[in-house]
């Protein structure tokens, strides 16, 4: 067995260890993931629904496909395909009021039938596969608003848990009923396996159609004066990371995003509240608390004020960052380092992604209130070495621009 092989059998190893209760501090990650990738990469694993939003022709729904594509070794036919087969897009129209073009409708024209929508197949495809992680991309989506056409999924995403048996669970997105249209759906989702057929039809103690664990929702946004704003119950939902980066000599010397090998353990989460985290990295999940009563004293009075599943998605951002601890030159980074530029990032993505209104709900003084202890206390977790570019002072600095006009907002 040679270096390079060794020291991928030592990753998993020590991947395995994490599933087994060891703390992720003593997790090493593997160094062929480029570290570019690595806020999607944790983004994901904290929570599976993602927005990517940006100016259009940044590659929004290209960074789907290829982290999608990242999960099979680069010699598979996967790999090369124009679609792997973790990979759906989904493009989102504008007439969508509700889910019957995505995830389908029970049609009683000659019959009692239910019409599958390409959400419904999809999950299907992923609950087959459970080792591979599935990347769902809604394109486009805010054409239409999201909380009318996508209201199972954000009600259904937020009953994640982790069960007895350490699997991550979620309440049936269809529930069992013993209608034609119940069979019907599920002899069509099923076809050609008779097993996982019959499971999904037994009325007691039988199969669900809940969300797998490893479907992965993604939607690329543009905000402009063709698409709907979003409601704060679709961004309390989501992971929000900006895509308004232009390199124009990206993409011209490789075919392929240089992602790196992409396992499930490094995309699907095994934790999914702040107390499946919180005992195994409480001093750093403290540190991650004490920086959150500061933000959220700021946000006192205000519609954006933070409460429990923000906090939950924060410890976790925070908590799947920890083995991420080495720079691109692949030297080590202190801990507190890490913890900051974690922080700094899901501060943009969970508290920043919420703030919006006119001058008379989000004043120039409360932005430079609130960017004031944002830098204050992350140069208190990383003092020996500060961030050498902060997402969300910088984000703020823009919000408190766009201000001049009367109206500011996270969205460009």
């Amino acid at each position: 067995m040679g270096v390079y092989e060794a020291n991928i059998k030592r990753d998993v190893e020590e991947i395995n260890k994490l599933l087994r209760g060891v703390k992720p501090t003593e997790i090493k990650v593997s160094t062929i993931i480029n570290t570019k990738y690595r806020p999607y990469i944790t983004a994901i694993k904290s929570k599976p629904f993602i927005l990517l939003a940006g100016i259009s022709g940044t590659g929004k729904s290209r960074i789907v496909r290829e982290l999608a594509r990242a999960c099979w070794d680069s010699s598979s036919e996967e790999y090369k395909a124009q679609k792997p087969a973790n990979f759906e897009m989904v493009q989102v129209k504008p007439n969508w009021h509700d889910s019957s073009e995505l995830i389908g409708y029970v049609s009683r024209i000659n019959g009692e039938r239910y019409v599958v929508g390409p959400f419904l197949k999809f999950m299907v495809k992923a609950l087959l596969n459970p080792d591979v992680p599935h990347f769902l991309c809604l394109d486009e989506m805010n054409l239409a608003p999201v909380e009318q056409y996508f209201a199972e999924y954000l009600s259904v995403i937020e009953s994640r848990r982790v069960n007895e048996k350490g699997e991550v669970v979620t309440d049936p997105i269809i529930d069992y009923e013993n209608t034609e249209a119940y069979k019907n759906l599920i002899d069509q989702l099923f076809i050609g396996n008779e097993s996982e057929r019959q499971a999904y039809l037994t009325e007691e103690n039988g199969k669900r159609l809940s969300l797998p664990a490893n479907l992965i929702v993604v939607g690329t946004v543009n905000m402009d004066e063709t698409t709907f704003s979003f409601s704060r119950k679709v961004l309390d939902r989501a992971m929000t990371i900006e895509m308004n980066d232009v390199d124009l000599y990206g993409g011209l010397k490789q075919r392929y995003e240089s992602i790196g090998k992409l396992s499930n353990n490094d995309l699907v989460g095994t934790a999914v509240e702040g107390v499946d985290v919180y005992t195994l990295n409480q001093e750093v999940c403290d540190k991650t608390l004490n920086y959150l009563k500061a933000i959220n004293d700021v946000l006192e009075g205000t519609p954006f004020k933070i409460a429990y599943r923000t906090r939950n998605e924060f410890l976790l951002y925070v908590v799947n960052n920890l083995p991420y601890n080495k720079d691109a030159e692949n030297n080590g980074l202190p801990q507190d380092y890490v913890i900051a530029r974690a922080l700094d990032e899901i501060t943009s993505m969970k508290i920043l992604s919420r703030i919006e209104g006119d001058d008379s709900k989000v004043s120039d003084g409360f932005l430079t209130n609130l960017s004031d202890i944002i830098e204050e206390n992350l140069s208190n977790i990383s003092s020996e070495r500060p961030l050498e570019i902060s997402i969300s002072l910088s984000k703020i600095k823009e919000m408190r621009n766009r201000l001049s006009s009367g109206y500011t907002s996270f969205w460009s």
